[in-house]
Protein backbone atom coordinates (compact mmCIF):
# COMPACT_ATOMS: atom_id res chain seq x y z
CA UNK A 1 0.00 0.00 0.00
CA UNK A 2 1.46 3.34 -1.10
CA UNK A 3 0.84 6.76 0.44
CA UNK A 4 0.18 9.65 -1.94
CA UNK A 5 -0.35 13.36 -1.40
CA UNK A 6 -1.59 15.47 -4.29
CA UNK A 7 -3.23 18.79 -5.04
CA UNK A 8 -6.70 17.84 -6.29
CA UNK A 9 -10.07 19.17 -7.36
CA UNK A 10 -13.07 17.53 -5.72
CA UNK A 11 -15.51 16.39 -8.41
CA UNK A 12 -18.30 14.70 -6.48
CA UNK A 13 -19.28 12.61 -3.47
CA UNK A 14 -21.65 9.69 -2.96
CA UNK A 15 -23.04 8.34 0.28
CA UNK A 16 -21.60 5.04 1.46
CA UNK A 17 -23.10 3.17 4.41
CA UNK A 18 -24.10 5.37 7.35
CA UNK A 19 -21.03 7.52 7.90
CA UNK A 20 -18.75 7.27 4.86
CA UNK A 21 -18.54 8.83 1.42
CA UNK A 22 -17.06 7.82 -1.90
CA UNK A 23 -15.18 10.81 -3.29
CA UNK A 24 -14.22 11.41 -6.90
CA UNK A 25 -11.29 13.77 -7.30
CA UNK A 26 -8.93 14.98 -10.01
CA UNK A 27 -5.26 14.90 -9.08
CA UNK A 28 -2.63 16.98 -10.82
CA UNK A 29 -0.23 14.09 -11.43
CA UNK A 30 -2.22 10.85 -11.42
CA UNK A 31 -5.48 11.68 -13.15
CA UNK A 32 -8.92 10.98 -11.75
CA UNK A 33 -9.30 8.90 -8.60
CA UNK A 34 -12.16 7.51 -6.53
CA UNK A 35 -11.77 6.71 -2.88
CA UNK A 36 -13.49 6.15 0.44
CA UNK A 37 -13.49 8.93 3.04
CA UNK A 38 -14.27 7.18 6.32
CA UNK A 39 -16.57 9.12 8.64
CA UNK A 40 -17.08 11.95 6.13
CA UNK A 41 -20.84 12.01 6.80
CA UNK A 42 -20.45 12.56 10.51
CA UNK A 43 -21.38 16.08 11.75
CA UNK A 44 -17.91 16.74 13.16
CA UNK A 45 -15.95 15.02 10.43
CA UNK A 46 -12.46 16.22 9.62
CA UNK A 47 -13.58 16.36 5.98
CA UNK A 48 -16.18 19.08 6.66
CA UNK A 49 -15.98 21.88 4.08
CA UNK A 50 -13.36 20.09 2.01
CA UNK A 51 -15.54 17.95 -0.25
CA UNK A 52 -17.61 20.56 -2.12
CA UNK A 53 -17.51 20.39 -5.94
CA UNK A 54 -14.46 22.16 -7.39
CA UNK A 55 -12.84 22.79 -4.03
CA UNK A 56 -9.10 22.55 -4.51
CA UNK A 57 -7.58 20.51 -1.71
CA UNK A 58 -4.47 18.62 -0.76
CA UNK A 59 -5.70 15.02 -0.68
CA UNK A 60 -3.72 12.38 1.17
CA UNK A 61 -4.66 8.84 0.20
CA UNK A 62 -3.48 5.27 0.32
CA UNK A 63 -3.57 3.18 -2.86
CA UNK A 64 -3.36 -0.58 -2.96
CA UNK A 65 -2.53 -2.30 -6.23
CA UNK A 66 -5.50 -4.07 -7.78
CA UNK A 67 -8.14 -2.10 -5.87
CA UNK A 68 -10.43 0.30 -7.67
CA UNK A 69 -11.01 2.57 -4.66
CA UNK A 70 -8.26 4.31 -2.74
CA UNK A 71 -8.48 5.10 0.96
CA UNK A 72 -8.60 8.84 1.67
CA UNK A 73 -6.81 9.81 4.84
CA UNK A 74 -7.23 13.60 4.69
CA UNK A 75 -8.40 16.46 2.48
CA UNK A 76 -7.04 19.86 3.47
CA UNK A 77 -8.65 22.74 1.54
CA UNK A 78 -6.35 24.92 -0.53
CA UNK A 79 -9.16 27.06 -1.96
CA UNK A 80 -12.72 26.14 -0.98
CA UNK A 81 -15.34 26.70 -3.69
CA UNK A 82 -17.98 27.63 -1.11
CA UNK A 83 -17.30 31.36 -1.55
CA UNK A 84 -18.73 31.18 -5.08
CA UNK A 85 -21.94 29.45 -4.01
CA UNK A 86 -23.74 32.65 -2.99
CA UNK A 87 -24.43 33.36 -6.68
CA UNK A 88 -26.85 30.91 -8.29
CA UNK A 89 -25.21 30.93 -11.71
CA UNK A 90 -21.73 30.29 -10.31
CA UNK A 91 -23.03 27.67 -7.88
CA UNK A 92 -24.56 25.76 -10.81
CA UNK A 93 -21.42 26.24 -12.87
CA UNK A 94 -19.33 24.53 -10.18
CA UNK A 95 -21.41 21.38 -10.65
CA UNK A 96 -21.05 21.71 -14.42
CA UNK A 97 -17.27 22.00 -14.29
CA UNK A 98 -17.07 19.02 -11.97
CA UNK A 99 -19.37 16.82 -14.09
CA UNK A 100 -17.47 17.71 -17.27
CA UNK A 101 -14.14 16.77 -15.69
CA UNK A 102 -15.70 13.59 -14.33
CA UNK A 103 -16.89 12.71 -17.83
CA UNK A 104 -13.94 13.64 -20.03
CA UNK A 105 -10.90 12.80 -17.89
CA UNK A 106 -9.84 9.16 -17.91
CA UNK A 107 -9.07 7.46 -14.62
CA UNK A 108 -5.41 7.01 -13.64
CA UNK A 109 -4.14 8.86 -16.73
CA UNK A 110 -1.94 11.96 -16.24
CA UNK A 111 -4.23 14.96 -16.34
CA UNK A 112 -2.01 18.02 -15.97
CA UNK A 113 -3.68 19.97 -18.85
CA UNK A 114 -7.16 19.32 -17.43
CA UNK A 115 -5.97 20.32 -13.97
CA UNK A 116 -4.54 23.59 -15.32
CA UNK A 117 -7.82 24.26 -17.14
CA UNK A 118 -9.81 23.69 -13.95
CA UNK A 119 -7.58 26.02 -11.98
CA UNK A 120 -7.69 28.66 -14.73
CA UNK A 121 -11.49 28.59 -14.78
CA UNK A 122 -11.65 28.83 -10.98
CA UNK A 123 -9.12 31.67 -10.96
CA UNK A 124 -11.33 33.56 -13.40
CA UNK A 125 -14.46 33.01 -11.32
CA UNK A 126 -12.75 34.17 -8.14
CA UNK A 127 -11.50 37.23 -10.06
CA UNK A 128 -15.09 38.16 -10.94
CA UNK A 129 -15.61 36.65 -14.39
CA UNK A 130 -19.32 36.11 -15.22
CA UNK A 131 -20.48 32.50 -15.14
CA UNK A 132 -21.39 32.57 -18.85
CA UNK A 133 -17.88 33.69 -19.82
CA UNK A 134 -16.08 31.08 -17.72
CA UNK A 135 -18.50 28.37 -18.86
CA UNK A 136 -18.02 29.05 -22.57
CA UNK A 137 -14.23 29.16 -22.28
CA UNK A 138 -14.11 25.99 -20.20
CA UNK A 139 -16.46 24.11 -22.56
CA UNK A 140 -14.32 24.92 -25.59
CA UNK A 141 -11.08 23.91 -23.92
CA UNK A 142 -12.19 20.69 -22.23
CA UNK A 143 -13.44 19.50 -25.62
CA UNK A 144 -10.22 20.63 -27.30
CA UNK A 145 -8.09 18.80 -24.73
CA UNK A 146 -10.24 15.72 -25.34
CA UNK A 147 -9.73 15.98 -29.11
CA UNK A 148 -13.41 16.73 -29.68
CA UNK A 149 -13.50 20.44 -30.56
CA UNK A 150 -13.13 20.97 -34.32
CA UNK A 151 -10.64 23.40 -35.77
CA UNK A 152 -12.26 26.63 -36.97
CA UNK A 153 -9.38 27.05 -39.42
CA UNK A 154 -9.97 23.91 -41.50
CA UNK A 155 -13.03 22.70 -43.40
CA UNK A 156 -14.28 19.42 -41.95
CA UNK A 157 -15.61 18.49 -45.37
CA UNK A 158 -12.69 18.91 -47.77
CA UNK A 159 -9.81 19.85 -45.47
CA UNK A 160 -9.01 23.21 -47.06
CA UNK A 161 -7.93 26.11 -44.89
CA UNK A 162 -10.80 28.43 -44.07
CA UNK A 163 -10.06 32.05 -44.93
CA UNK A 164 -10.90 35.04 -42.77
CA UNK A 165 -13.39 36.09 -45.44
CA UNK A 166 -15.21 32.74 -45.24
CA UNK A 167 -18.32 32.56 -43.05
CA UNK A 168 -17.75 30.34 -40.03
CA UNK A 169 -20.34 27.58 -40.35
CA UNK A 170 -20.74 24.71 -37.89
CA UNK A 171 -22.19 21.53 -39.39
CA UNK A 172 -23.42 19.21 -36.64
CA UNK A 173 -23.58 16.22 -39.00
CA UNK A 174 -19.78 16.19 -39.51
CA UNK A 175 -19.30 17.50 -36.79
CA UNK A 176 -17.10 20.48 -37.60
CA UNK A 177 -16.72 23.84 -39.27
CA UNK A 178 -17.17 23.81 -43.03
CA UNK A 179 -16.86 26.05 -46.02
CA UNK A 180 -20.06 27.09 -47.76
CA UNK A 181 -19.40 24.59 -50.58
CA UNK A 182 -19.31 21.66 -48.13
CA UNK A 183 -22.41 22.33 -46.07
CA UNK A 184 -24.86 19.43 -46.10
CA UNK A 185 -27.97 21.04 -44.69
CA UNK A 186 -28.75 23.45 -41.91
CA UNK A 187 -25.69 24.85 -40.20
CA UNK A 188 -25.00 27.19 -37.31
CA UNK A 189 -23.50 30.40 -38.69
CA UNK A 190 -21.35 32.23 -36.17
CA UNK A 191 -21.57 36.01 -36.11
CA UNK A 192 -18.36 38.03 -36.52
CA UNK A 193 -18.43 38.75 -32.79
CA UNK A 194 -18.68 35.06 -31.91
CA UNK A 195 -15.90 34.25 -34.37
CA UNK A 196 -13.56 36.80 -32.79
CA UNK A 197 -14.37 35.52 -29.32
CA UNK A 198 -13.79 31.89 -30.30
CA UNK A 199 -10.38 32.66 -31.81
CA UNK A 200 -9.47 34.67 -28.72
CA UNK A 201 -10.44 31.71 -26.52
CA UNK A 202 -8.30 29.34 -28.56
CA UNK A 203 -5.25 31.61 -28.70
CA UNK A 204 -4.78 32.66 -25.08
CA UNK A 205 -5.86 32.66 -21.45
CA UNK A 206 -9.21 33.95 -20.29
CA UNK A 207 -9.34 37.58 -19.22
CA UNK A 208 -11.86 37.70 -16.34
CA UNK A 209 -12.47 41.40 -16.97
CA UNK A 210 -13.35 40.95 -20.63
CA UNK A 211 -16.97 40.99 -21.75
CA UNK A 212 -16.88 39.47 -25.24
CA UNK A 213 -19.92 38.96 -27.41
CA UNK A 214 -21.16 35.76 -28.99
CA UNK A 215 -20.90 33.54 -25.91
CA UNK A 216 -24.28 31.90 -26.54
CA UNK A 217 -23.21 30.85 -30.04
CA UNK A 218 -19.93 29.41 -28.80
CA UNK A 219 -21.71 27.55 -26.02
CA UNK A 220 -24.13 26.13 -28.57
CA UNK A 221 -21.26 24.83 -30.74
CA UNK A 222 -19.72 23.19 -27.67
CA UNK A 223 -23.09 21.71 -26.73
CA UNK A 224 -23.58 20.21 -30.20
CA UNK A 225 -20.05 18.76 -30.25
CA UNK A 226 -20.48 17.32 -26.76
CA UNK A 227 -23.85 15.80 -27.57
CA UNK A 228 -22.53 14.30 -30.80
CA UNK A 229 -19.81 12.48 -28.85
CA UNK A 230 -21.81 11.46 -25.77
CA UNK A 231 -25.17 10.85 -27.42
CA UNK A 232 -26.83 13.02 -24.77
CA UNK A 233 -26.29 16.22 -22.84
CA UNK A 234 -24.84 16.36 -19.35
CA UNK A 235 -27.48 16.90 -16.68
CA UNK A 236 -25.72 19.85 -15.09
CA UNK A 237 -25.27 21.46 -18.51
CA UNK A 238 -29.01 21.34 -19.15
CA UNK A 239 -29.73 23.05 -15.83
CA UNK A 240 -27.05 25.70 -16.38
CA UNK A 241 -28.27 26.44 -19.91
CA UNK A 242 -31.79 27.03 -18.61
CA UNK A 243 -30.54 29.46 -15.98
CA UNK A 244 -28.15 31.34 -18.29
CA UNK A 245 -30.73 31.45 -21.05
Amino acid sequence: MRLHSSDSFILGTYALKETDRIVSFLTRDSGKKRGVARGARRPKSGFSGALEPMTEARVVYYEKEGRELVSINAADPIRPSFALSNELEKALLLSTLAESLETFVSEADPAEPFYRLARHAMDALFAGAPAALAAAYFDVWILKLSGLFPSPRECAGCGRLLEDADPLLYDESRPGFVGAECRRGEVLRLTPDARRTLFAFLSGPLDPESRPKGLNEISRVARLARRHFLGHELKSQRVLAEVLG
